[in-house]
């Protein structure tokens, strides 16, 4: 049993705070020990291993999200409670992109996350929407939301460049939109825009 005066939560918001500051690479459990002060053998007394601590940081980040981040009045209107739903959970991943770097490499399962899903699950079924339809959509609103935040942040100069060196008459269609997609492409509105569209796809006129 852990001996040390440490919680859990103190432990996972350590290792959020390294991974923050220095990247998921430097998350070790020699190195979240020298920054709480105590023995690396006290932390595997929380933590049987990296991989289990790194479940429990994601667990921790996202609780907010399934929490809606104090979402407004019980029983909202399925659309506007999956919107504060994937909107908490895009902001928590940009707050800490390391969360996604863990998601390349391990999927998402432990049961923070996956109390997410089940809520979202149950907007989209009290939204009318079957059981295949609930898994098929609440699947692509979680990818929509991890591709928004893996490709965020994309340098404008780098588009308008590699735009600019296309030959016109090989890419006529790039070429025309290619101010439009500059503007646009990364920009501060284009989760909030694929969301709402994406959302209104898949619930129709039932949210």
């Amino acid at each position: 049993m852990p001996t040390q005066r440490l919680t859990a939560e103190q432990i996972t918001a350590a290792a959020l705070d390294l991974m923050d500051a220095e990247g998921l690479a430097a998350v070790s459990m020699r190195a979240l020990a020298q920054r709480l002060g105590v023995g690396t053998m006290t932390l595997y007394g929380y933590y049987r291993s990296r991989d289990e601590l790194l479940d429990a940081v994601v667990d921790a980040a996202t609780a907010d999200a399934a929490n809606h981040h104090g979402s407004g009045r019980p029983g909202g209107a399925p659309v506007d409670e999956l919107t504060r739903l994937f909107t908490a959970l895009h902001r928590t991943l940009s707050d800490h992109p390391a969360l996604y770097r863990i998601r390349m490499s391990r999927p998402f399962l432990s049961p923070g996350v996956l109390r997410l899903c089940d809520r979202a699950l149950g907007q989209l079924r009290r939204a009318g929407l079957d059981d295949a339809a609930a898994v098929r959509g609440y699947r692509t609103l979680y990818l929509f939301t991890l591709g928004c935040v893996t490709y965020a942040g994309q340098d404008a100069a780098d588009t308008r460049s590699a735009l600019g060196a296309l030959p016109s008459g090989d890419f006529p269609h790039l070429s025309a939109v290619a101010p439009t997609m500059v503007a646009t492409a990364g920009g501060p509105d284009e989760f909030a825009t694929g969301l709402t569209t994406l959302l209104a796809a898949i619930l129709g006129r039932t949210g």
